[in-house]
């Protein structure tokens, strides 16, 4: 579960887990949340039922501008396309400004339908800078299609030179000559709109000047006709005649019909659309009104008097073009000549160099067998016969240079030290393993190979690889050098219109002040489909109507996390490439869906952070200790790791911090590493909906008897005690007792990462149902396995996902149980990631004995670190530690064998202190887990081997302060020594007033005898005091006798500066009052009376907003002990919905529930704003 929960019911998940029923039906609209294995690929194209006319007049519209020209068109591709099927057109072009962004949606509408596609773009001439916020943007427009396949890739790699040659994102710089002889005689140029060069200087507008009277403008015309036969040549260049109503419109025409008369050029007729029905037009006039960051009312002079820029059907065009012969029929005939299905323009996969003498396909075999010595000395003929079975497959799909190249890429990274893995299907397959692109053992586990990559896929299959996040962007920088910018790009991400933004932006439009705009927006609730809000909301309809329209319809142009795509020939010759915001990244113009259905092959390189903070702990553990860690050499199935776990101490830890997973794991008890593998997967719709969540609770603990519905199923059910919980079983259990093939196993796959899985597992039914029945499952027990099956389509998580992620619950478990304080460091440098805030991870840390020390000028790096606690003792003989080693890939295998492992080395740099705790908790060989006795004490302290150490908080994390500052700070330290002073520090690195203001108020200076507010009163003089003057030449003031802040001052000083409160809690300064009303604290609630009403209050650290399908919203809130779990119905958020909304504390009042294992929850039924002058926000889920 994570920030995009899926919407299934509170009440559905609770009933699962506390076996109250099991659930009938479905939710509406589930997404799978925050997980990887959940698809979040666009649907593919269902186009709706259109009676196309018989009898038209043959016309083709060349001339259309998509919402993909952002904020300029006010239809979609796919609209246009199916109202051009309406109107029985034979041909569209879609010109969007400057690129092909919405290209792919045309062309996979367009494939359904019986409409030819033509691909062009209106390029934007004689730009000076970005556009956006401009009523009329300046400039001139050339419109240009390509003529087939050649055209097509000649004129994407015209607009890429552009975008790049610009510099800066939203500025192409094209150059008329440039074009023409990139052309080749490939393309169409039209005259275009008004803003073309022929309708401008007719105009007036290109520079004629008005004075000379409409003779100058003919003549001034004409020259710019002639420049663009001159440039592109007769045969190239059309003159578009429009007509949409406007005065001038036949007047414009009859003197471009007399001008390419007298040239011998052909005229076309076109309508310049904007949009593809006239009921669009008002929203065309708000879009336009956004884009120049205006009101319609301020707008209202530069808008067209008419709403005829839509689509027309051919008769119509032939009525109003009745004067001018030939110009609606030969937009057929140039539509015959330039239209090709866009998939013909898929490229390959660059040529991957190989030793000499081989194949990539022989290479690729050469790398896999020399890695089964090292990976599987006793290989069985079984096992053997399986690599050679995935080998085959991907030399029968010809996909050698795919696996290469994320060889290359992960062998890259591990060179470099930087921690990474594979995740997702990836670990299906004994290649990927073998390769150490994934760490999961396939064979070992029995991954059905299929749901990686079957035969009957022509696409390349998915791998992902997570890559350290801080250091993701060496490994990106390396691909591009490697394949050189032409041939390596990022894909984009579409940003689109949102509920919360629509209605901003549409009020906008409609002249509403922006208190209102803000005001409006903050009643929507939902983040979907639709603007949703609360019944008594007071937006008006107008705004609500007009945003929408306007959701799904793409804003800008983001870039997407970590996909990369590489192609043989440029890349910017199959799809645009353009600057991104990010310094040294371009982007395709489309994004991963488009690729995808382009054939376009993308590599995801991920960031996670977990690596990254993990990474950060074994790095601070080894500097501090000379205990030098990695992934494969931590002590595997330790018994205080699983204690940990199960009192659901889990808080920072990777995957199982959510309130659903803290739920869940006192109830599962996990005690072997598997357990874990199963906890990331049960808290998904699929389980929940299949039922499998309870069951397998009862079975784990002994509950149950494990039993199987037909004995075929036990090899596939065993290590689940008989109770599918992953995709992979799913796939097995069709297979064994429905007789599916493995390509039907495949298409099951499919379905349940589909948004249509539902409809495609019943297109299954059939089959499934007679294998069945050949195997004796009929009536009761068929429905069962069937229903399970289809239960998944509403999210499973595969297996594969829960291996690769288990290793890291383990790692960061282990972690924060023997280093607390590093791992709390690690977690704060590798911000923002994760479920909780920073100031909650450090309250926990310090609920486990962490001391966290406020930033120290004298102390402190640029990022949290540790050191010494005052009096620990340091050890004179301690062994001395490396610099950071290269992470060697850990095996994920279920035996765990701990006699494999290492125990940690030792090296060159003297540790600062002894490891504290137990030395049993590092070794190789740990004592049996054994069972779990909730009414055992809790002896975390006692593995803690950090002891010796508390946490300094960085400089970077004072505000104003960041990275950029605090490495100059720290770099001068280094070189020249502590700082003397606050004017030492000015003059050596050159901070401003603000930056020292707020150093003072986080207490940095305090090592300098000068208290927070002494530092803040000389901050202004101190600041002057820069190394261009000479030295005490400024003179200062004595700062007055102020008095010491209180514990409540120091607090919020804290908060404000860093947003961290290394001593203190806030609700600990309301307690008094809390407690004479009889509000308990997250302690008590553990041992008071279940079943009681009672009151409790904190800060609130989440909202799961929108609400689930039944209307259930949960908040979590913290004080000073911990952290409570409150569900909040529909009925009491409707009632309480502005103090809950917008509160940062509260006081919730409800009935106090509690499961036999220790789980609470409050089941609220009343809430009072906690009025707290502290600054904080809470980490809503959105």
């Amino acid at each position: 579960m994570g920030f995009h929960n899926p919407s299934v019911p509170w009440s559905e998940m609770e009933r699962m887990l506390s076996d109250t029923r099991r659930p009938t039906g479905k939710p509406a609209g589930v997404d799978g949340g925050d997980s990887p294995a959940w698809s979040r690929k666009r649907g593919p194209y269902v186009p709706p039922s259109i009676e196309r006319p018989g009898d038209t007049v043959p016309y083709a519209e060349l001339h259309a501008h998509s919402s993909y020209s952002f904020l300029d068109g006010a239809s979609s591709p796919e609209e246009l396309a199916e109202e051009a099927e309406r109107l029985g057109l034979h041909a569209l072009a879609v010109t969007d400004h400057d690129g092909f962004y919405g290209i792919v949606r045309f062309a996979e509408a367009a494939e359904s339908l019986q409409l030819k596609t033509v691909f062009g773009a209106e390029l934007s001439l004689e730009l000076p800078q970005p556009q956006r916020g401009e009523p009329d943007p300046a400039g001139s427009h050339l419109l240009v299609l390509a003529r087939g396949e050649e055209g097509y890739h000649r004129l994407a790699g015209a607009i890429t030179h552009a975008q790049l040659q610009g510099a800066e994102k939203g500025r192409p710089v094209y150059d008329l000559e440039e074009l023409a002889a990139a052309a080749g005689g490939e393309w169409a140029v039209l005259t275009g709109c008004r803003k073309g060069a022929v309708r401008r200087a007719l105009s007036g507008a290109g520079g004629a000047g008005r004075a000379g009277g409409e003779a100058s403008g003919i003549e001034a015309a004409a020259r710019e006709l002639d420049r663009l036969v001159a440039l592109f040549g007769r045969d190239a260049v059309h003159v578009e005649l429009i007509d949409q109503g406007a005065p001038l419109d036949s007047r414009t025409n009859d003197v471009l019909a007399a001008l390419a008369a007298e040239r011998g050029l052909p005229v076309l007729a076109s309508n310049n659309v904007h949009y593809a029905a006239p009921k669009k037009q008002l929203l065309a006039a708000a879009i336009a009104a956004v884009r120049a960051n205006r009101s319609l009312d301020e707008l209202d002079g530069w808008l067209p008097a008419h709403a005829g820029a839509h689509l027309r059907s051919g008769a119509e065009m032939q009525a109003r073009f009745a004067r001018y012969p030939g110009a609606v029929a030969r937009t057929v005939t140039l539509a015959d000549e330039l239209a090709f299905p866009l998939r013909r323009a898929k490229p390959a996969l660059p040529k991957q160099e190989v030793p000499e003498g081989h194949t990539p396909m022989s290479w690729l075999r050469h790398l896999v067998w020399a890695a089964v010595p090292r990976k599987y000395p006793d290989l069985t003929p079984d096992n053997r016969a399986r690599i050679e079975k995935e080998l085959g497959v991907i030399e029968l799909k010809d996909f050698p240079g795919y696996f290469l190249i994320v060889y290359g890429i992960v062998q890259e990274a591990r060179r470099r030290g930087i921690l990474c893995q594979g995740r997702g299907s990836a670990a299906n397959s004994a290649v990927c393993f073998l390769l150490d692109i994934t760490a999961v053992d396939s064979i070992a586990y029995d991954l059905p190979f299929e749901r990686f990559l079957s035969s009957l896929r022509d696409e390349e299959p998915d791998i992902d690889v997570d890559f350290d996040s801080d250091r993701r962007e060496e490994i990106i920088q390396w691909v591009y050098a490697k394949y050189g910018r032409e041939r390596a790009a990022q894909v984009a991400n579409v940003i689109q219109y949102r509920p919360k933004n629509a209605v901003r932006d549409m009020a906008k439009a409609l002249g509403h002040s922006p208190g209102q705009q803000d005001a409006w927006s903050k009643q929507v609730e939902g983040w979907g489909a639709k603007v949703a809000s609360e019944p008594d909301h007071d937006i008006p309809e107008q705004v609500i109507e007009f945003a929408t329209e306007l959701l799904k319809a793409p804003r800008h142009l983001g870039i997407h996390s970590g996909g990369m795509v590489l192609t043989d020939r440029p890349v910017g010759e199959v799809v645009p490439i353009e600057h991104a915001r990010m310094e040294n990244r371009t982007v395709i113009q489309w994004d991963k869906d488009d690729a995808a259905w382009m054939g376009l092959v993308k590599f995801d390189l991920l960031g996670l952070g977990m690596l990254a903070a993990l990474q950060h702990s074994f790095d601070l553990v080894r500097e501090a200790t000379g205990e030098v860690w990695e992934l494969s050499t931590i002590p595997k199935e330790e018994k205080g790791v699983y204690d940990m776990l199960c009192r659901a101490d889990s808080i920072g830890v990777f995957q199982v911090e959510s309130r659903a997973q803290m739920g869940l794991l006192p109830r599962l008890q996990p005690r072997r590493f598997y357990d874990l593998v199963v906890q990331i997967a049960l808290i998904r719709p699929g389980p929940i909906q299949g039922g499998a969540v309870h069951p397998f609770v009862r079975r784990k603990l002994g509950q149950e008897k494990v039993t199987y519905a037909h004995p075929k199923l036990k090899p596939a059910l065993e290590r689940t005690l008989g109770i599918p919980v992953f995709q992979e079983q799913l796939m097995q259990m069709a297979m064994a007792v429905g007789e599916c093939s493995g390509e039907d196993a495949d298409l099951l796959r499919r379905a349940m990462g589909s948004k249509r899985g539902v409809e495609r597992i019943e297109s299954l039914r059939e089959k499934l149902y007679a294998g069945m029945a050949t195997n004796g499952l009929v009536g009761a027990d068929a429905d069962a396995i069937y229903e399970k099956i289809q239960a998944f389509a509403n999210f499973g998580f595969a297996e594969s996902h829960s291996l690769s992620f288990a290793l890291l619950v383990y790692a960061s478990s282990w972690i924060k149980l023997h280093y607390p304080g590093a791992f709390l460091a690690g977690l704060l440098r590798a911000q923002p990631m994760g479920f909780y805030s920073a100031a909650t991870l450090v309250a926990d840390a310090r609920r486990h004995g962490v001391e966290v020390r406020r930033p120290d000028l004298r102390y402190s790096g640029v990022d949290a670190g540790l050191e010494p606690v005052s009096g620990a003792p340091v050890d004179p003989d301690a062994p001395v530690a490396p610099a950071a080693p290269v992470a060697p890939e850990q095996a994920i295998r279920p035996e765990q064998d701990a006699t494999q492992q290492k125990r940690p080395v030792f090296g060159e740099s003297p540790v600062l202190g002894k490891p504290t705790g137990m030395d049993a908790c590092a070794n190789r060989l740990q004592a049996p887990v054994g069972n779990f006795n909730l009414r055992a004490p809790d002896e975390s302290a006692a593995h803690r081997r950090d002891g010796a150490f508390s946490v300094r908080l960085g400089l970077a994390g004072v505000k104003g302060i960041g990275s950029a500052v605090a490495k100059k700070i720290v770099a001068e330290r280094e070189r020249g020594g502590n700082f003397v002073d606050m004017r030492d520090l000015v003059r050596r690195t050159g901070v401003t007033a603000a930056q020292l203001e707020a150093l003072s108020t986080a207490g940095a200076f305090e090592g300098f005898d000068m208290s927070r507010r002494e530092g803040i009163w000389l901050a202004g003089s101190a600041a002057q005091d820069r190394i261009e003057f000479l030295p005490n030449s400024m003179i200062s003031v004595q700062p007055p006798l102020f008095t010491d802040p209180t514990s409540y001052e120091l607090l919020v000083a804290d908060l404000w500066a860093t947003g961290i409160s290394t001593e203190d809690h806030p609700m600990t300064h309301y307690r008094s009052g809390l407690d004479a009303r009889g509000v308990l604290t997250s302690r008590e609630l553990r041992t008071h009376e279940s079943g009681r009403r009672v009151e409790v209050a904190g800060l609130v650290t989440h909202r799961q907003r929108p609400a689930t399908a039944s209307g259930i919203t949960f908040i979590n809130l913290e004080d000073e002990h911990g952290l409570v779990n409150v569900i909040c119905s529909v009925g009491v958020w409707n009632r309480y919905r502005r103090v809950v909304r917008d509160s940062p504390a509260l006081i919730a009042r409800g009935i106090l529930e509690r499961s036999v294992e220790g789980v609470t929850n409050l089941l609220a039924d009343r809430f009072v704003d906690l009025q707290v002058s502290v600054e904080h926000r809470s980490r809503d889920f959105r």
